[in-house]
């Protein structure tokens, strides 16, 4: 077989960066560019499913997403949108910000919307945790730029979106062990009474976390090495359950009775 030929049935394991798209092209003017400051997952981006790691263009209305507090939750809508960004765009405020390899526990680059939800662990940072009503602050992830080599940046002109909603609102895992908020309308709107669970704290109760993130320069206030695990969770035991009490496993002699 030629070289030629081998070179052709190379099989693409992952993409890290995007490419420019020819077919959006001369339309990234400020009146038809979709607002990229907002939030959703860049495809591309890995989401802690039931079974396993799936890129989020792949999931489906249906599919069971691993939650940081309600075990796995059905998906009930998906949003999928192009954003447009204008070649002039300077305000980093209305940019993505790269999570470099290796910045968490990723193994490759991470895009985030601005304007998307990353949970905290307000535990493990230098004040007093019952000073704010919840353990688990929402901030957006622009506020993240400048801290572990994140920076703000555009992995394209065009690239494409996919955000996430559930009955209520959740906190889900993306590859390298980020809490990402997923709201149960869009980012920013009103939700329904009751079913709040996390706070998007106010810019100012954000600035003072983000200061407090990086003097603790402890990447595990971000993201859970846990949370970063890849493996699938089985619906049956993958060992045989303990028997009952007097009864042996087939196969396994088991301990002697003793005699007192």
């Amino acid at each position: 077989m030629s070289k030629e030929w081998v070179r052709f049935l190379l099989k693409v394991e992952s993409v890290i960066d995007f490419a420019e798209r020819s077919e959006y092209q001369g339309t990234a003017e400020p009146q038809a560019a979709l607002n990229a400051r907002r939030g959703g997952l860049v495809h591309g981006t890995k989401v802690a499913t039931k079974g396993g790691w799936t890129l989020v263009e792949e999931l489906q209305v249906g599919d069971l997403i691993r939650t940081l507090d309600n075990g796995f939750k059905a998906i009930n809508r998906i949003a999928t949108d192009c954003i447009t960004v204008p070649p002039d765009e300077t305000n980093a405020d209305s940019m993505p910000v790269r999570i470099p390899s290796h910045a968490a526990y990723n193994g490759r680059p991470v895009w985030l919307m601005p304007e998307q939800g990353v949970a905290l662990d307000n535990t493990k940072l230098d004040h007093d945790p019952i000073a704010l009503p919840v353990s688990l602050p929402v901030v957006s992830a622009r506020l993240l730029s400048g801290m572990f080599r994140i920076t703000s940046n555009v992995p394209a002109s065009c690239f494409d979106i996919s955000t996430l909603f559930f009955d209520q609102d959740e906190v889900i895992y993306i590859e390298g062990g980020f809490r990402a908020f997923c709201p149960s309308g869009r980012f920013g709107s009103r939700n329904v009474p009751g079913r709040a669970s996390y706070k998007v704290v106010s810019a100012e109760v954000a600035a003072d976390l983000i200061y407090l993130t990086g003097r603790r320069r402890d990447i595990a206030v971000l993201a859970n090495s846990l949370g970063s695990l890849p493996a699938p969770i089985f619906d049956h035991p993958i060992v045989p359950t303990r028997p009952a009490r007097g009864a042996r496993r087939p196969g396994r002699p088991g301990r002697p009775v003793m005699m007192i």
